[in-house]
């Protein structure tokens, strides 16, 4: 049994096979620890890829390694192609690998320290992603080379060889990558657009989270749909950011809810009997909107500043009428990229302040309901449709 396994085997060194068992058993290692060793790395990122990435490489690394040692020993003259492609493939795995590790250090020692879901993270900022830059630059040029060593193809080390290629290519593809990597380094040194902050951009209704700020690519997390988006670096700073979370002042996000109120019914009278109505209804009007932030105020799940009152005014005086503008004030956006959290802060505050405001006006006899058109030309038949019933009226005093 040990003869044929012997006469399977490579006649190799104890020496070779001791090389050939490190590298199995490290393969092994990296295989069952890739996860852990990439979450220490990069702490608080989606490392699943990267993860799939790694792992796929140490497969077929393995599966190179074993067919090599078949093939050397069955044939003496092969030239051990396939180790030295998955030794390339190993060099790869390497490169990634120490990028990644120096990267986290280049944050750690030039970045952003902030608290992200009662986790401390490190962000990229202009000092930290130049220095990513010119780390990458050495680690694809060192890359390069060994990998021309690896093979023994050192006449791609002339002028006219690998790095002619590569220089040339860079400068023709400038134009579609210099500026979405120019455009990352000046949203990281505005300091205004981190990750974890809640953004609008100017052309797009819903709110986005910044998950992630990268060479080329901005990740943002949509609020309202619940969606990943991604969007080029040039593209996301060529329109105006609102940042919600960098507030202007203390007082918080300032949001505006409209209400269309019907105009008072103000009989005939003197000059003071109609002032005295006019102002009853304003009192009216006001108390709804003191009664509103009362209901909200007493609500944990409103999260207004209870430091600042409802704040509103008759902005728009209209055909059919009155339209009163409510300002609100939130409180600080909480320093999260669950969606499900900030939608509740956000749209849900504004959702809630929403029927408190109604359930005021239903007790204080207040309709924020527009007057229908077709009520105000008289009687009507309610089993025509909505339109028809704006319709006829002008259609019979036409016709007259």
């Amino acid at each position: 049994m040990l003869d044929t396994l012997n006469n399977f085997l490579p006649p190799l060194s104890q020496a070779q096979w001791s090389v050939h068992g490190l590298v199995f058993a490290l393969n092994i290692l990296l295989f069952i620890f890739a996860r852990p060793i990439m979450n220490l790395v990069e702490t608080g990122r989606d490392n699943d890829a990267k993860i799939r990435i790694f792992k796929s490489l140490n497969v077929l690394v393995l599966i190179l390694h074993s067919v090599d040692l078949v093939i050397v020993g069955s044939n003496k003259d092969y030239e051990n192609y396939f180790i030295k492609f998955g030794m390339s493939l190993m060099t790869v795995y390497g490169a990634l690998f120490f990028y990644s590790l120096c990267s986290y250090f280049s944050r750690k020692k030039f970045g952003l320290e902030k608290e992200l879901d009662s986790t401390t993270l490190f962000l990229d900022t202009y000092s930290s992603r130049l220095v990513d830059i010119i780390l990458l630059v050495f680690v694809v040029l060192t890359t390069i080379l060994i990998l021309i060593n690896l093979w023994g193809a050192n006449s791609l080390l002339e002028t006219t060889g690998i790095f002619g290629v590569i220089a040339a290519f860079l400068a023709f593809t400038s134009n579609i990558w210099a500026p979405d990597i120019i455009s990352g380094l000046i949203i990281l040194n505005t300091e205004i657009l981190e990750d974890g902050d809640v953004v609008v951009i100017d052309g797009y209704k819903d709110e986005y989270v910044i998950s992630k700020v990268s060479f080329i690519y901005i990740i943002l997390y949509d609020i309202r749909n619940n969606h990943r988006t991604l969007i080029r670096n040039s593209r996301f700073i060529q329109s105006k950011i609102d940042n919600l979370s960098r507030v202007a002042s203390t007082d918080g996000v300032r949001q505006a809810l409209r209400y269309n109120i019907a105009y008072p019914a103000i009989a005939d009278g003197t000059r003071e009997e109609r002032g005295a109505a006019l102002e009853q209804f304003k009192l009216k009007v006001d108390k709804v909107f003191e009664r509103s932030y009362e209901i909200a105020d007493e609500d944990l799940d409103v999260k207004i500043n209870r430091n600042r009152s409802f704040e509103w005014s008759l902005t728009q005086t209209g055909n059919y009428a009155l339209e009163y503008t409510l300002w609100i004030y939130l409180e600080r956006i909480p320093n999260t990229k669950i969606t499900a959290k900030i939608r509740k802060h956000l749209m849900g505050t504004v959702y809630k302040v929403n029927e408190a405001v109604y359930t005021a006006s239903v007790l204080e006899n207040i309709d924020l309901s527009t007057p229908d058109l077709s009520l105000l030309q008289g009687s009507v038949n309610l089993e025509r449709p909505r339109s028809e019933q704006a319709i006829k009226p002008f259609e019979k005093s036409v016709s007259e």
